[in-house]
Order: structure tokens, then sequence, then C-alpha cells
């Protein structure tokens, strides 16, 4: 009986067919990005981890828009709204801390409440069984108060800290809102990322614009609606000045300021800061960040 003899030619080559789509499966996936898995939780004296709405920023935030469908799905959103719900903010070491500590909570709040009321068009067109419009409910949970976003900002923010850039800083789901941050604000780093977002809005033509033959002024209506944050209309006009960057804009910013130009304030357009499809909402309202405050 003859014993079976077996090619060396054929064997290799049936081992280079089995190997071979095993390899070009891993040279394909070699370009693709791996799964992040959140190192861990490290908490500031407040009890929050400011970098873990670092990372969920970076990672759902672009050109200014948010995945809101991608927050909604990822359980370390619901980490940090539990953080701040339980948060003891007067632990922070100083003003700058937790100034940055109520912006991230005021940005992340109202993501929360896009979600919370299935908004797709715009945060205005919402509201309660009782009449209450979205920045009136009291549905968010902080340092274990249970607050409306308008408290938080005209009785929380704005009067103890006085500073204006803060208007570039909350963002209210609008795409007439300043952009949101892609990172976190961080006390230690405040003044530098406050500055930035005051210059990025200053230099941004959707909310500082000049036009020589129309001889206008156009503006964000928030520069009107909080007007006083920054000393009035000169006062909104030197912030703007210290910080355009176009000659063409400052010439009109400085002809506004010596009264020899009109000053206009663009439509506020109130559709959802989403990166997917929303319909058209309302616009040009007695809204800023949140409302105008005593009205």
């Amino acid at each position: 009986m003859k014993k079976k003899q077996y090619s060396g030619p054929l064997l290799w080559l049936a081992l280079a067919s089995f190997l071979m789509p095993v390899a070009v499966a891993v040279w394909a996936f070699r370009g693709l990005p791996q799964p992040y898995t959140y190192p861990e939780i490290k908490l500031d004296a407040s009890g929050v981890d400011q970098q873990l709405w670092d990372h969920l920023l970076r990672t759902y935030v672009a050109d200014g828009l948010i995945d809101y469908d991608g927050l909604k799905r990822n359980y370390l959103f619901k980490t940090y709204l539990a953080q701040l719900a339980s948060a003891q903010p007067d632990k922070l070491p100083d003003n700058q801390h937790r100034l940055a500590f109520l912006c991230n909570a005021y940005n992340a709040f109202v993501i929360n409440g896009v979600l919370i009321h299935k908004i797709d068009s715009g945060v205005l067109d919402y509201k309660n069984a009782q009449g209450q419009g979205f920045f009136d409910v009291s549905e968010h949970i902080l340092a274990g108060e249970t607050i409306d976003l308008n408290t938080m900002e005209h009785k929380k923010i704005r009067p103890v800290f006085q500073e204006p850039r803060i208007h570039m800083a909350l963002v209210c789901a609008a795409k007439s809102c300043p952009t949101i941050r892609p990172e976190a604000f961080v006390g230690d780093r405040l003044e530098s990322q406050l500055e930035d977002q005051a210059c990025a809005f200053a230099n941004n033509q959707a909310y500082v614009s000049y036009n020589a033959t129309e001889k206008k002024v156009a503006l964000s209506p928030i520069l009107k609606w909080y007007g006083e944050d920054f000393g009035g209309t000169n006062g909104v006009l030197d912030f703007l000045l210290s910080r355009v960057k176009s000659p063409k804009t400052t010439a009109g910013l400085q002809a506004a300021r010596e009264g020899q130009q009109e000053i206009v304030y663009n439509k506020y357009d109130w559709s959802l800061n989403t990166q997917g499809i929303a319909a058209a909402s309302k616009a040009n309202t007695s809204f800023g960040s949140g409302s105008i405050p005593n009205e």
C-alpha cells in the first residue's frame, strides 16, 4: 500500500490563500481609530471630573455643532451630570475655578434639556404643561439644588462674577449663539479661554460686521440684550475695538463709537446647533444666552 504524498507547493499555496485575507484585514484596520476607553475618574475639590466633560466635548463637538445623539448614548454624560448634582463648588480654590465650573455646568444642562425634551427644531419651541419655557423649567440639579437655567445665569453667574465674556462662553443650543468651545473650561486657564472665545466672537462676521456702502455696523443681538454687562453701547464698541482684527470693521466700529455710523442688530437664528438635520425655529426674540434679565 502506497503512502500518500503531499506536495510542498500546494501546501504553501493553501496556507497563503488562508493567510492573505487575514493580512489584508489587519492592514485595513490599522488606519481606523481605536476604541477609546475613558481613564479612571479623577475628581477635583468640588467632586467633579472636568476632564470627563472635556473628553465628551472633544468627542461630540465639531465646528461649533453638537452630536446630541452621540452624547445621549454615552453613559459618561450621565456620569458627569450625576457629579454636578452632588458637587461642592464652594470647595474650589478660587472664583476662576468656580466660574469655570458654572460655565461647564450650564452648557451641560442645556444639552441635557435638549435631550430630555427631545428637541429637534429649537429650544424656544418648547413649553411644559405649566407654560414654562426651556430656560425657566427647574429640572437641573446643581450641588444638591434643583435649578432652572435663567436662575443659574442671571443670579449665580452674571451678578456674582461680573464677567461680560461669559456671553461668549454660555451656549443656549441655538445656531446664533457663540459656538460651543470643544473643550472644558478650566480654572487655571479660564482667562485665556474666555479671551479666546471673545476674540473668536469679535472676528466672526456672523456676530460683528461692517457694511461701508450702507454705513451700518451689524452686531449680534446678544450685545444689545446684555449691553449693560459691557458698560452700555460705548462699552460694547470698546470691547470689540480692542479685539477686532479687520481694519475695515475697526473703522466702522470707530465711526459708530463717534456717532457717525448706524448700529443694527442681526436676526437671531434659534434653530438647534446640531450636527444632524433640524427644522428652522423662531428668530429675533427677546432672549440672549438665556433671557433678558427683568423681562
